[in-house]
């Protein structure tokens, strides 16, 4: 985390992984030799930037943030079918909170280029002749609000 000037805020993170799965055998009776863990891209990260100012006796804030994931497989045979692309997500708020922090403001959008990323997925072909696959949420948007009822 930076505050490079005041009421800017940057955050940067990241992750590496080498991971690798070795003489695993399965109840079909076929063992794996260095396969890739399931659900784990090589490199993952994310970035945050959020400006905050005074606006109106509150404090108003602009943030603007993305992951990102290299490619990955969903499970541990990694048939083709289970194989992500790496994907990159932003995401954006434009925010109001008043000077006793009782009420907060926001208006968000999330995915905010539409994105479409599977966050699952599994072969059933040799099962039930088809490929099961679930979608993240496509660009959402909407307003929060929270009232803080403690001190």
């Amino acid at each position: 985390t930076a505050r490079p000037a005041k009421g800017l805020t940057l955050q940067l993170s990241g992750a590496f992984q080498d991971s690798e799965v070795k003489g695993v055998l399965l109840p079909d009776g076929v063992s794996l030799v260095n396969n890739k863990l399931p659900q784990a891209p090589e490199f993952s990260g994310s970035a945050l930037m959020r400006y905050e100012f005074g606006l109106a006796g509150g404090t108003a804030s602009i943030q603007g943030d993305a992951i990102f994931q290299s490619s990955m497989c969903f499970t541990v045979m990694c048939a083709p079918v289970e194989r992500e692309k790496g994907y990159a997500v932003a995401n954006a708020r434009l925010g109001f909170t008043t000077a006793d922090d009782k009420i907060d403001v926001s208006f968000f959008v999330s995915n905010l280029f539409n994105k479409a990323y599977r966050v699952y997925a599994f072969d059933g072909s040799l099962y039930w002749g088809d490929v099961l696959g679930v979608y993240a949420k496509p660009r959402t948007w909407g307003v929060s609000v929270r009232y803080n009822f403690g001190n």
